[in-house]
């Protein structure tokens, strides 16, 4: 959709701290860690932000690894963010794409407790929940919204979008698995 605004390594960051606040996070000053251009055929960054996040009784250092590009985000990226954890340093990993996961890359966030969430666009994501008629917007919809990535109970990848209040959808991704 070509009214949609550009994403820039600033606004994305502003999306990542808009999408943690809403699911219930109290978010620390972000810290750019990393902001690197991708090289050809991704054509485009990533940018790593090192975000203290808080809930009642807990803390975390996190780093949101965000990442635009064109190609599926794969399973060496998830390895290369767990792998770097204690260098960054961060205790928890959540990996935002503008593109698509691979099922590797699924499966291997799913193995390391990281979360995978994916950029989409709000008229899309909207058409596609059933909430109204498609074509007709609410003036308050944003440019782009969250989905969660993870797997069904059969094994199979999903995408859902990120409801307010609802820390435990990232918190339960957190957590290694095998």
């Amino acid at each position: 959709m070509s009214d949609l605004p550009a994403v820039t390594p600033d606004y994305f960051q502003i999306l990542v701290v808009r999408a943690l606040r809403k699911v219930g996070f109290a978010v620390g000053q972000p810290r750019v860690h990393r902001r690197s251009e991708l090289p050809e055929p991704e054509r485009g960054f990533v940018l790593e932000l090192q975000i203290p996040l808080r809930r009642p009784g807990s803390a975390w250092r996190a780093v949101a690894v965000c990442r635009h590009q064109c190609g599926s985000v794969g399973r060496d990226v998830v390895e290369s963010v767990r792998n770097r954890l204690p260098e960054i340093p961060a205790d928890v990993a959540i990996v935002f794409a503008t593109s698509d996961f691979t099922a590797d890359a699924v499966t291997a966030a799913h193995e390391a407790g990281i979360a995978l969430l994916r950029l989409v666009d709000g008229r899309s994501a909207f058409d596609m929940s059933g909430w109204s008629t498609p074509g007709h917007y609410p003036a308050w919809l944003p440019a782009y919204l969250p989905q969660l990535i993870d797997r069904d109970i059969a094994g199979l990848p999903r995408a859902q979008l990120l409801e307010a209040g609802r820390a435990d959808m990232i918190l339960d991704r957190l957590t290694p698995r095998e």
